[in-house]
């Protein structure tokens, strides 16, 4: 099996930032400190899972880049965006999963 190296584009990493600020608005510092923690442990699985995740077949992955995969975290309601390279998974964006329609 394959182990990849994770690597966060900037708006990745934005998006982590917002959650983060939506989740200390909503609760308190702590609870984003362990939501975004928690994020990033599910996201570390990609290291190893990568491979075994299809090609995404939806459109909007797909803008992102053209051998775009999906993985869902967050109990369900994050959809992480990436694509891998030679010995890289590239995490592009994370959005709601409620967004992947068509």
């Amino acid at each position: 099996m394959k182990e990849y190296t994770l690597k966060y584009s900037e708006a990745a990493a934005n998006d982590l930032g917002r959650l983060a600020s939506f989740a200390t608005q909503m609760h308190t510092l702590d609870f984003a400190k362990r939501y975004v923690a928690q994020l990033r442990n599910e996201i570390e699985q990609l290291s190893y899972l990568a491979d075994a995740l299809p090609q995404s077949r939806y459109e909007l992955p797909l803008a992102y880049h053209h051998d775009a995969k999906t993985l869902i975290v967050g109990n369900r309601k994050l959809t992480v965006i990436f694509h891998t390279d030679n010995e890289n998974v590239l995490i592009d964006k994370i959005i709601p999963s409620a967004m992947i329609t068509h």
